[in-house]
């Protein structure tokens, strides 16, 4: 009869996955850290005056979803907030 399953009990890892836990980890930390900033300077352009009508009011809507941080971010960057 096999041993109750013990849910504390580790089981040995090999290399192998913990090479690809890794890679799944710098993969997801590169993409953070590459769409983060694309995405706010893209919404930070909608804002603008030269950006297209479409851009701005979808930026204002997704802007909102979030509770407006990059409009926070641009009275606090202009003195205004």
């Amino acid at each position: 009869m096999p041993a109750p399953f013990n849910p504390q009990t580790q089981r040995p890892v090999s290399p192998k996955e913990k090479a690809a836990v890794r890679a799944e980890r710098l993969r997801f930390l590169y993409w953070a850290a590459v769409a983060l900033p694309l995405i706010v300077t893209v919404m930070l352009y909608g804002y603008t005056e030269q950006a297209p009508r479409w851009l701005y009011n979808l930026t204002v809507q997704v802007d909102a979803v979030f509770g407006q941080p990059v409009l926070w971010l641009i009275r606090l960057a202009i003195g205004a907030g």
